[in-house]
C-alpha cells in the first residue's frame, strides 16, 4: 500500500523529522549515502565555496591542515550532511508531507529543522552556520568557560547544587531523564564537578570546548548573530511546522531570529520537547544527519512515557533502507 492508497491523513501515523547537533560528526560520514547519491554532493561544494575549504576533504581526513572537530567546520559539515538527507527523504521518497508534524534540532540542528521547513534557502542557511561557526570558534578560543555532560543522576541533584553557583553555572541541556549537561565559567564548573562527585555522582565527562554554550555567557555571540540575521537572512514563511526545543513549542517566521539567538544563552529541552510530542501521538521519530544520538536519548524518553514508537535513523545506507521498507509499510511513501 502507498501513500496514495490511504483515504484521509488521519490514518496515518504522525511523523517527527529530527536534526543532530554539533558532536555527532565522524570521519567519513555520509560516504555511502553520497556514493550512492552522487548529485548531493552539490551541497557540499556549495558549503566549500562559502567558506573557503573543501568540507569533503575534511570529512575524509584528506585536509591535514584542518579538523572535522573544528567548530568552523563540525557545524558546516553536519548541516550540509542533513540538509541533503532531508532533501532525499522529503523530495525523492515522496514522503507524504501531511505525515510531518514537527521538524525540530537539537541545538545546531535547529538550523537544519529550518532548512527542512523551508524557513530559507539552503544557500542562505550556509552562510548563516558558517558564521555561527566563526563567531563560537573565536568565542572559544577567547573564553574561559566549559561544559559537562553528568550522567546517571537526576535533575534534583544538579539544581541543588548548582543553587550555590548562581550566575556562574547553568543547565545547558536537558538531553533525558539521566544525561544532564552543565555550562559555565570554568572554575565555577569546576567547583560544581567536584561537589556532584562527593554527592555520589559517578560519571561526568568536561565537553572538548571552551565556550559556556547555552548559557548567559554566550549573549556578545547571541547579539552578533542577531545582527547578521537582521542584515543577511530573508525568511520565508514555513511549510513544514518548525518546533523550538528550547522554547518547546512550535514557531514561525516572525520568531526565527529570537529563537535561534535565544538558543545561544537558554538550555535545550530535549526531554520536554519530546514528551511535548509523545503526548501529540507522533509515532515516527526520524534522525536525519550523521549518528544515532537523538534517536538513543528518544528511545529512552518514550521508554519511560511507556510510548511504543517507530525510531529511524539515516546513518548508514542500511539504515536508510530500514526506513524506506519501513515508512512504505506505514503507507506515507508516495511511490510504487
Amino acid at each position: 500500500m502507498n501513500g496514495k492508497n490511504k483515504k484521509n491523513t488521519g490514518d496515518f501515523k504522525r511523523i517527527a523529522l529530527m536534526f543532530p547537533g554539533q558532536g555527532s560528526q565522524y570521519p567519513d560520514m555520509g560516504e555511502e549515502f553520497l556514493g550512492s547519491n552522487g548529485k548531493y554532493s552539490r551541497y557540499f561544494e556549495i558549503s566549500s565555496e562559502v567558506i573557503g575549504s573543501d568540507i569533503l576533504k575534511i570529512i575524509s581526513g584528506r585536509d591535514r591542515n584542518n579538523s572535522l572537530d573544528d567548530t568552523r567546520f563540525s557545524q558546516i559539515s553536519i548541516y550540509s550532511l542533513s540538509c541533503a538527507l532531508n532533501d532525499y527523504i522529503v523530495n525523492d521518497l515522496s514522503i507524504n508531507r501531511e505525515c510531518i508534524d514537527a521538524v525540530l534540532g537539537h541545538s545546531l540542528g535547529e538550523y537544519s529543522a529550518l532548512y527542512s521547513s523551508d524557513a530559507y534557502s539552503f544557500e542562505q542557511g550556509v552562510k548563516l552556520v558558517g558564521y555561527r561557526g566563526k563567531i563560537m570558534s573565536e568565542a572559544d578560543r577567547s573564553a574561559k568557560g566549559m561544559m559537562a555532560a553528568v550522567l546517571g543522576t537526576g535533575i534534583s541533584i544538579i539544581e541543588d547544587v548548582l543553587g550555590g553557583l548562581k550566575g556562574r553555572v547553568f543547565v545547558a541541556n536537558y538531553n533525558d531523564y539521566l544525561q544532564i549537561v552543565i555550562s559555565g565559567y570554568e572554575d565555577a564548573v569546576g567547583e560544581a564537578i567536584k561537589e556532584l562527585k562527593l554527592r555520589g555522582v559517578r560519571k561526568i565527562i568536561p565537553l572538548k570546548v571552551g565556550i559556556a554554550s547555552h548559557s548567559p555567557l554566550m549573549k556578545e555571540v547571541s547579539d552578533k548573530l542577531g545582527r547578521f540575521i537582521e542584515e543577511n537572512v530573508k525568511l520565508t514563511d514555513m511549510k513544514l511546522p518548525f518546533f523550538s526545543t528550547t522554547e518547546v513549542a512550535y514557531r514561525y517566521r516572525n520568531d526565527i531570529k529570537k529563537t535561534l539567538t535565544g538558543q545561544l544563552t537558554g538550555p535545550i529541552r530535549w526531554v520536554d520537547s519530546i514528551e511535548y510530542l509523545l503526548k501529540k501521538d507522533v509515532g515516527i521519530f526520524v534522525e536525519v544527519g550523521p549518528g544515532r544520538v537523538l534517536s538513543g536519548l528518544v528511545g529512552r524518553i518514550a521508554q519511560r512515557s511507556g510510548r511504543d514508537i517507530i525510531i529511524l535513523n539515516t546513518n548508514k545506507m542500511e539504515d536508510i533502507e530500514n526506513l524506506k521498507n519501513a515508512l512504505k509499510k506505514e503507507g506515507i511513501i508516495n511511490e510504487a
